[in-house]
């Protein structure tokens, strides 16, 4: 199978493909940009495509999740991602030495405190962490850094000056992997993202969430966000503990979409295993 994701090897994406890949044999393919990513799953290049949608420092990804709102896409997967920022350099060098830091606009909302004790850093963003890290062993100024994983170090033999340096320890990225729908999947899930838009008359978030809450359907996530040409009016994004194929929800849907709502099923799947926070300790 082939998995798509935004970015270059050794980003966060790349460890959540080996996640959903889960053993079995994968390629996987770098996107520059998310539109692009999110192209090539509707043009049949890849088969999957992974999407980073919300962190437990930062919150919602809204940039990758508004791409779906009208797309025929089934996620199928949720993947949670433990999140190890770290420092990094061509070669070892003091913290004081460092002139400038480089990494995608995410990581460095989700490292802010720990960047601002060093004023004297500048802080650019990039458009991936592990495109920042190839970008500073590439440049002949050894007073740059990167921000990214250590894997991505590793990867691409560069040197940690400090780990751990996000400043939520607990700092968590949620993956949705999406496939082009062919018909919804009827085996057992737990939880489903929908995407509906309403008349926007008095009261009609109430009575959706009234909807939901009649058919027993525990909403466990909801965002709005703006509709594109219609100024001030909004969609939302919700997610439920409850798969496509339980009558509850099949119910909820019918009854919302009978009071001519937009309702975009975007996926059923089993919920993600929150990664072990065990032994953890705050940078």
């Amino acid at each position: 199978m082939i998995i798509g994701y935004q970015g270059v090897e050794g980003s966060y994406s790349t460890v959540a493909c080996k996640n959903f890949a889960d053993g079995e044999d994968y390629e996987s393919r770098g996107y520059l940009t998310f539109k692009l990513l999110v192209e090539a799953l509707q043009n049949d290049e890849v088969d999957y495509i992974a999407l980073p949608v919300e962190n437990s420092t930062s919150g919602p990804i809204t940039r990758t999740i508004d791409l779906m709102k009208y797309l025929e896409v089934e996620a199928i997967s949720e993947v949670y991602v433990k999140i190890d920022h770290a420092l990094i350099t061509k070669n070892p060098i003091e913290l004081s030495e460092i002139t400038k830091v480089y990494s995608h606009p995410e990581a460095l909302e989700q490292c802010y405190t720990y960047l601002s004790q060093y004023p004297n850093i500048e802080v650019l963003k990039f458009q991936d962490t592990a495109g920042a890290v190839q970008m500073v062993k590439e440049s002949p100024d050894e007073t740059i850094a990167s921000i990214a994983g250590s894997h991505a170090a590793n990867l691409y033999d560069m040197s940690v000056i400090r780990e751990n340096i996000s400043d939520n320890p607990l700092n968590t990225t949620r993956f949705l992997f999406f496939k082009n729908r062919n018909g919804l999947s009827s085996d057992f899930k737990d939880k489903s993202s929908l995407y509906i838009e309403t008349d926007h008359s008095t009261g009609s978030l109430n009575e959706l969430l009234s909807i939901f809450k009649e058919n027993d359907v525990n909403l466990v996530y909801l965002m709005s966000r703006p509709i594109q040409n219609k100024p001030f009016s909004y969609g939302f994004f919700i997610d439920v503990e409850s798969g496509i194929q339980e009558t509850g929800l099949r119910n909820a849907l019918d009854r919302i979409t009978s009071k001519g709502a937009y309702v975009n099923v975007l996926g059923s799947f089993e919920r993600g295993k929150i990664p072990s926070y065990d032994g953890i300790v705050e940078n």
